[in-house]
């Protein structure tokens, strides 16, 4: 059996909040297996030097979205996807399905998790599980003990950061506009 863990990793983003649309070096915790980064894993099985720069959903600027991916990985919850599919990683920019996600299966067994069918999909095509021309699919195999005692983990640490959040707030009006005619 394989082992799940995390570990800190940063991707590029590009910040919409900003005036002038801008990159910026966007910090999460990425998904690993057997001490390997899931994003190595997977540019490794595409044959591509660069990882990808979608990102797990442990991320602290979005601590809802954490709470909500762990309970779906844990069974707890919905896929994120219309057939039921958990997204593992999802767009760095604004987490939208319809970009792409890396998505599986997950099968939670009695002494094991498994990750079924790992692959690209976005929510408005189905997912084809055909391999495609690079080989199989990815799969990975959890045991369950130690698998849902990381998620547990996760799952309260994010709790707490979304309880602690600050919500969302209304806007703060500012001075009234003022509008001038222009008289000739």
């Amino acid at each position: 059996m394989q082992v799940l863990g995390v570990a800190p990793a940063t991707t590029s983003t590009v910040d919409l909040a900003a005036r002038r649309p801008h990159e910026r070096p966007t910090a999460f915790e990425d998904w690993t297996v057997d001490g390997v980064p899931l994003r190595r894993l997977v540019a490794d099985r595409w044959g591509v030097a660069d990882l990808p720069v979608e990102m797990s959903r442990l991320w602290p600027e979005d601590p809802s979205s954490a709470v909500a991916g762990l309970r779906a990985l844990l069974g707890e919850g919905a896929g994120d996807l219309r057939d039921g599919r958990v997204a593992l990683l999802v767009c760095p920019v604004d987490q939208d399905l319809s970009c792409r996600a890396l998505g599986a299966r997950v099968r939670v067994g009695d002494d094991a998790v498994e990750w079924r069918d790992v692959g690209w999909q976005d929510d408005v095509e189905p997912f084809a599980p055909a391999p495609d021309e690079y080989g199989p699919l990815l799969g990975f195999r959890f045991g369950r003990a130690q698998y849902e005692r990381l998620l547990r983990e996760l799952l309260t640490a994010y709790q707490r950061r979304a309880a602690e959040a600050p919500s969302a707030a209304q806007p703060v009006p500012g001075p009234p506009r003022r509008w001038w005619r222009r008289h000739r």
